[in-house]
């Protein structure tokens, strides 16, 4: 058996809190769900899991599936009422929120388009509303908008994501002054 090998394009950045949040997680209440590999043994989700559970020292069981069917992990450790379980469905829907998307490698995977298939909203990621100039190729005129800000980072947030959609427009630029962009 090959060794698990991480994802080097994890569409997820796990942070400082998020990893520490993880591996609080697996070392008090253990591991709650798996993670999935593909035919060569890299990671598709459970990057962040997983590097945790190595340091941890964690044994490590592959379950194979043609993905026909669902694998469900039951832990025999753990009652319906027992504060453990409770505090494992809390922490495990928790460490998601903790941790960002990589919008760089997404939109060098994925089209606008292909995103809305599957609800991706980038809305959410940018603005409450994204001017459509934003989402075609390459024009001659640049779009022009205005952001008003509600915290440090929300702005470092929508910059870092601002400099991938502007790569598709030639010449476009963008400044920052007093909170707004």
């Amino acid at each position: 058996m090959n060794k698990i090998q991480l994802d080097t394009n994890n569409y997820r950045i796990h942070n400082d809190k998020n990893r520490r949040i993880i591996r609080k997680s697996l070392e008090d209440l253990g591991a709650g769900r798996s993670i999935v590999v593909d035919n060569e043994n890299f990671i598709i989700a459970g990057n962040g899991v997983y590097e945790q559970a190595q340091e941890l020292g964690l044994k490590t069981r592959i379950v194979e599936s043609d993905g026909t069917e669902l694998i469900v992990v039951k832990r025999t450790d753990i009652a319906t009422n027992d504060e453990k379980r409770k505090l494992l469905a809390l922490v495990d829907n928790h460490s998601s929120d903790t941790s960002e998307f990589d919008m760089d490698l997404i939109f060098e995977d994925f089209d606008v388009a292909d995103l809305e298939v599957w609800e991706f909203n980038i809305d959410d990621v940018f603005l409450d509303e994204i001017p459509d100039q934003l989402t075609q190729p390459k024009k001659d005129s640049l779009p022009s908008i205005k952001v008003t800000f509600q915290s440090i980072k929300q702005m470092n947030s929508f910059e870092r994501e601002l400099k991938t959609v502007l790569k598709k427009f030639e010449g476009a630029f963008y400044s920052i002054s007093a909170g707004e962009i």
